[in-house]
């Protein structure tokens, strides 16, 4: 890992000042939020940190998913489809305290947004039971942009428009790097570590038959439940009941008020697929299709986008 030496600041942001700055680690194209020292110092920390066996860690590029299935997953390993109080935040390995993350009780479901590179060295030493979930990049791409628009914070947001933010999302150069090959580094690690278990689910799968794909995450993690749970969990993670849920049940890490602008909090925005046809043009969409389509090629990924 680049960590000896200061490393060059890449300056993304567009011709009218919208965008972020970056700098590169192992090779990864990472956001500057704070510095890249503090970056730095994040993932060492994190690529320290000790899984135990019972762990399940769900990766993925942001707004993708994880909110949701990190609730789904960690009510089947509590049996019941009732709410945790905590967010995913709490076990979320990257931005915040590690430390409290290896204080939480087993079993624990982890989540994170990093590579693969980035997360505990062990991770294949010990198999640390994995779920990828991957999501359209039209919808992924959209879905970003108005999370960034909300928030009130300087480093993270994005004051510029959608239409810009996509250009951004297209060249590799958003907030959280590049989805492409963000989704192909995984599909890297399955083939170079076969002993890793690693199980890859799709948003729009998970969203057009729930019950079926929750029942296929318990048999992935070893637990035998029943289509009544099932059914109950996937009723319980409905968008609307866990955007209630957040609202009133969850204990924030954080005063909600100060991070995002007033009137928003996009975490849950709608859940939807398709609703980036509401937002990208024609000739974007065209655009989006040649970007994707040789980004993507030879990896066997088919996109679902309505």
């Amino acid at each position: 890992m680049e960590g000896q030496r200061t490393p060059e600041i890449l300056d993304y942001r567009n011709e009218n000042g919208h965008g972020w700055s970056f700098y590169k680690n192992d090779g990864v194209l990472r956001t500057i939020a704070t510095t890249p020292e503090d970056d730095m110092e994040m993932i060492r920390k994190v690529q320290k940190f000790e899984f135990r066996d019972d762990d399940v860690v769900i990766v993925a590029y942001a707004k993708c998913g994880t909110h949701w299935l990190w609730e789904i997953v960690t009510m089947l390993r509590a049996g019941h489809s009732e709410y945790n109080k905590k967010t995913k935040r709490v076990a979320m390995l990257g931005p915040g305290k590690i430390e409290e993350v290896d204080e939480l009780p087993s079993p624990r479901v982890l989540n994170s947004h990093l590579n693969f590179r980035h997360l505990p060295q062990k991770m294949v030493e010990k198999r640390i039971k994995t779920i990828f979930i991957m999501r359209n990049p039209k919808d992924v791409s959209v879905s970003t942009y108005f999370m960034l628009n909300g928030v009130n914070n300087i480093k993270y947001s994005f004051e510029g428009t959608c239409s810009e933010y996509l250009d951004l999302f297209l060249e590799g150069k958003a907030f959280g790097g590049s989805y492409a090959d963000y989704v192909k580094d995984w599909l890297q690690v399955k083939q170079d570590h076969p002993d890793l278990p690693v199980l890859t689910l799709f948003y729009e799968n998970l969203k057009k038959d729930p019950v079926k794909n929750i029942k296929t995450v318990a048999d992935f993690i070893g637990l035998s439940v029943s289509d009544e749970l099932c059914e109950q969990i996937a009723e319980a993670c409905s968008f609307k009941k866990m955007r209630t849920a957040d609202a009133e049940l969850k204990e924030q890490v954080f005063n909600v008020s100060d991070f995002w602008k007033k009137g928003q909090q996009v975490v849950y925005r709608k859940g939807e697929i398709g609703d980036w046809k509401n937002w990208i043009t024609v000739s974007e969409n065209e655009r989006f299709d040649d970007v994707i389509e040789r980004a993507f090629e030879g990896t066997g990924i088919v996109f679902k986008y309505d």
